[in-house]
């Protein structure tokens, strides 16, 4: 049978991979060091996992003593990562690539680590820097996330935090200026706040399924 792609439906293809290699471009780049400061709050997050689900919820409830203890036996995010983008009203399937902490795109998913599903207008919103709406607000949602392993999805949830985070270091002080410092605690505190609030949320929703 013979499938016609509408125009609309290209464009948005188009405009998903498109955003894709933004985003790519801007991590290997990091001109504003987002993944310095998205790197270590990941870690954080997986480290709790390797004590419990329900622990990991409470990240800041954790004894530094433990907690130091988890990061340490923690390797670093964002090294060595593949995460899968699949649109669930179209054929189309793209992924991005960290190897040894460097991005790629590809307009395919060889063992993917994580799974992000949802409406092609979905995955584009959710990767565009100029989009309106927050990943906090499509997490388990109309976007859903899963992989083998927890910590792989943690690292995926902190990986989608990166387009917002974006778009408010753009949008801010010069890193180059005087007051880069208050830039830099800002954006640190936005880090934090989206990657714990995202990880809380995908755990409720397995708490939830079991």
């Amino acid at each position: 049978m013979l499938v016609r792609i509408t125009l609309a439906e290209k464009e948005n293809r188009t405009n998903l991979e498109w955003h894709l290699k933004q985003i790519s471009r801007a991590v290997n780049l990091d001109k504003f060091m987002l993944m310095e400061y998205l790197g270590p709050v990941v870690d954080g997050c997986r480290a709790a996992f390797k004590v419990s689900i329900e622990r990991a919820r409470d990240i800041h409830k954790l004894p530094e003593s433990e907690f130091e203890k988890h990061m340490n036996a923690t390797e670093h995010s964002f090294r060595d990562l593949t995460i899968c983008f699949k649109a669930t009203d179209a054929d189309e399937l793209l992924s991005i690539v960290f190897n040894n902490g460097v991005t790629s795109i590809h307009d395919e998913c060889v063992e993917p680590d994580v799974v992000v599903s949802g409406t092609m207008n979905h995955l584009t919103d959710i990767m565009n820097i100029d989009s309106r709406i927050s990943p906090t607000d499509v997490i388990g949602v109309s976007v859903q996330i899963t992989g083998v392993e927890s910590a792989d999805v943690v690292e995926a949830l902190g990986f989608l935090c990166f387009p917002s985070l974006l778009k408010m270091a753009r949008s801010g002080v010069d890193p180059s200026s005087l007051l880069s410092e208050d830039a830099d605690s800002i954006i640190i505190a936005a880090a934090s706040n989206l990657v714990t609030q995202m990880v809380r949320k995908w755990v409720d929703a397995q708490l939830e399924q079991h």
